[in-house]
């Protein structure tokens, strides 16, 4: 639905990873397609800007225009850039072309072109990254706040995962605080691996920070809580390979402060390989029933609850489900307290997004000293709002070390 010439209800997702060659743009043709197959009106932008190839699996050898004809001035709008797909319902916008300067644009095409895909009028919208952790990449990756990260049962691969994703959060932070000298000096002294005030974590990096200025910690844990990447685990041999996606979500949670959530896997066949052989998304061919149907399930856990048909929503706000929670917002409270010759550092958050929870964090000597989280579903019955509640939770967790019954043993 149009409404003052903007599109309500659009859904952008950008899929990344950090690593070449872990079926990226698979996973992007694929998940397009069963949206599409769906019924929904799906457009994909190849952001691969160093080596576009997501036409490739469409059978497209020569896409007859792309992004460079936007970025260029040939064409009016990025929508005029649009080549049609074998699903009517699927449109893509390739990074592929003549203009090999797009590999590398200047702050201002960057700007333009993510200015120009949120405005892209379609129910969904899959950006495919390229490799890397580039300032480019990691800025694409924030067009969503539910980025799509995928994984392959392989260390490297884990690897660059996480470091996309690290990277991701203290890019979030630098745009943050850029008109802010001395928080940005402070964020990449602890950042820097090589400097004696460096961090190991996040939590690390918010006591840092809140030590100087308690608003400006509170500003950097909403700005990274505003994202909750899914992660899909791609090539996958078996079930155990699932064992690395709780790895990598483990990590990037203790380390990064970031919660990610499982959309599903993507397992290794015959013909999936050979559907990449013959420049065909397996989505399009019957015979891969197996594969679509696990696109399928991640489809159906990427779809986010506001997407939940009228009559179920109602249903839910009938139930109290939604209370006074929306379902992005952020808060939190940053607080530190001495008791008893020790520091204490505590940290609440309320997080509407998902499955929404209140969670308090005591934080002492840069490590997580006590952590409590309570699920929104089992709070809302005090009759309290979401921010009530979260302000008498962390009120009692610094009543309780100035009482002594939180202390540092020994």
């Amino acid at each position: 639905m149009i409404i003052g010439g903007m599109l309500q209800d659009r859904t952008i997702w950008s899929v990344g990873g950090g690593k070449g060659g872990i079926g990226k743009s698979v996973v992007t043709a694929n998940v397009g397609c069963a949206l599409a197959l769906s019924g929904k009106k799906v457009i994909l932008v190849d952001a691969d800007l160093g080596g576009a190839n997501l036409h490739t699996y469409f059978g497209i050898k020569f896409p007859s225009r792309g992004l460079d004809d936007f970025l260029k001035g040939r064409v009016a709008g990025l929508m005029d850039a649009a080549i049609e797909t074998p699903l009517p319902n699927l449109r893509l916008i390739s990074g592929a072309g003549e203009f090999l300067g797009i590999a590398n644009p200047v702050y201002a095409q960057k700007m333009k072109l993510i200015s120009a895909i949120k405005k892209l009028e379609a129910d969904f919208i899959l950006v495919d990254l390229g490799a890397g952790s580039s300032y480019n990449v990691l800025d694409f990756f924030a067009i969503s706040g539910e980025g799509i990260v995928v994984l392959v049962p392989e260390p490297a691969a884990i690897q660059n995962a996480y470091i996309f994703l690290k990277s991701f959060v203290y890019r979030r932070l630098q745009r943050l605080f850029a008109e802010n000298p001395s928080m940005t000096a402070l964020i990449k002294d602890a950042t820097d691996s090589r400097s004696a005030g460096a961090v190991k974590s996040f939590s690390d990096l918010c006591e840092r920070i809140a030590s100087e200025d308690r608003g400006a910690a509170t500003a950097a844990l909403s700005e990274v809580k505003a994202f909750r990447p899914r992660v899909v685990l791609n090539m996958a041999a078996s079930k155990d390979d699932l064992k690395v996606v709780e790895a990598f979500r483990a990590a990037a949670m203790t380390f990064l402060g970031m919660e990610t959530e499982f959309a599903g896997a993507l397992y290794s066949s015959p013909i999936v390989k050979a559907a990449a052989r013959k420049m065909r998304p397996f989505m399009l061919d019957e015979n891969a029933l197996d594969a679509r149907r696990e696109v399928e399930e991640i489809v159906a856990n990427l779809i986010p609850k506001a997407s939940v048909p009228a009559a179920e929503a109602t249903a839910e706000a009938a139930l109290g489900h939604r209370e006074e929670t929306r379902e992005h917002e952020v808060f939190g409270y940053n607080e530190n307290v001495s008791h008893d010759g020790a520091v204490f550092h505590v940290q609440t958050e309320a997080q509407g997004a998902g499955e929404p929870f209140i969670e308090t964090i005591i934080y002492n000597g840069g490590r997580i000293f006590f952590s409590k989280r309570t699920p929104w579903k089992d709070a809302s019955s005090e009759g309290l709002s979401m921010r009530d509640f979260a302000a008498r939770q962390h009120r009692a967790a610094v009543a309780a070390i100035k009482t002594g019954r939180i202390r540092v043993q020994g």
